[in-house]
């Protein structure tokens, strides 16, 4: 799979994170957030006020439609009255094919800016903070290319967040975003205790592009050889960057490169 292929999954699954449960069977753990962690955020989400019109939607075809580019701009609002925060993190990753179309940007932009009047039926009490901020903060980073140092800081100040989740977003957004400053973070998760941001991180790599990043997973690949993780980069290294051992020498790490 080369490495526009990798980025048409990714675009087609939603931003990334879908990416990351395709490969959940390579590594160590599953690829969702621990069930007490994620049970927690449930928790939280439960008591949040519920939008006066009780009305259900199939948020996993709402979901499909924006990935496909096909969601109307009613369909994209109904995406986001979903309550639970993580389907709703991955349906905003989504929307970068419908960066195009007007009323969705205006849509991004009123979430950001906490539009509650413009949008009353939103679910404000998640989109409000993260990790499904940091979701809408990497997807109108994407589309806004210029101008988007708000964005990248708000992603930036949760890199020590203490939830799993909240972590995996910040690598796959740094990913997206693709500055050298943030290769020796994305390394340090790579290469972390915990299986779940570490595949969150591996992914962002691949995702970062070019031969600094590709020499991170090198220097990952070695460090982990003979385990899931490391069989996993490697096989990353030959499909999305064409590496395999031997091509070169060992390389130095991006806090070495920096």
């Amino acid at each position: 799979m080369t490495r526009p292929h990798l980025l048409a999954v990714i675009v087609i699954f939603g931003g990334g994170i879908a990416l990351v449960s395709v490969l959940n069977n390579v590594l160590e753990s599953p690829a969702a957030p621990r069930e007490g962690l994620r049970s927690a955020t449930v928790d939280v989400v439960a008591k949040a006020s519920k939008p006066a019109a009780e009305v259900r939607y199939d948020y996993n075809q709402l979901q499909k439609k924006i990935a496909s580019g096909r969601a109307t701009l009613a369909d994209a609002r109904r995406a986001m009255t979903e309550q639970d925060p993580v389907s709703l993190s991955n349906s905003i990753h989504a929307f970068y094919p419908m960066r195009r179309h007007r009323g969705v940007v205006n849509l991004l932009d009123g979430m950001w800016e906490l539009d509650r009047e413009k949008y009353p039926e939103l679910a404000w009490s998640l989109i409000a903070k993260p990790p499904v901020r940091i979701a809408l903060a990497n997807i109108i980073n994407r589309i806004r290319i210029v101008r988007t140092e708000p964005y990248v800081a708000y992603i930036r100040a949760h890199k020590n967040a203490e939830h799993e989740f909240i972590r995996a977003q910040v690598a796959i957004a740094l990913g997206f975003n693709g500055e050298f400053d943030d290769l020796p973070y994305l390394e340090a998760m790579g290469d972390g205790d915990n299986p779940y941001v570490a595949q969150s991180a591996i992914t962002a790599l691949t995702l970062f592009g070019g031969n600094r990043a590709r020499d991170v997973l090198i220097t990952l690949a070695d460090k982990h050889h003979g385990t899931p993780r490391g069989g996993l980069i490697a096989d990353l290294l030959s499909k999305v960057y064409g590496w395999s051992p031997g091509d070169s020498e060992a390389v130095p790490s991006a806090k070495e490169q920096s």
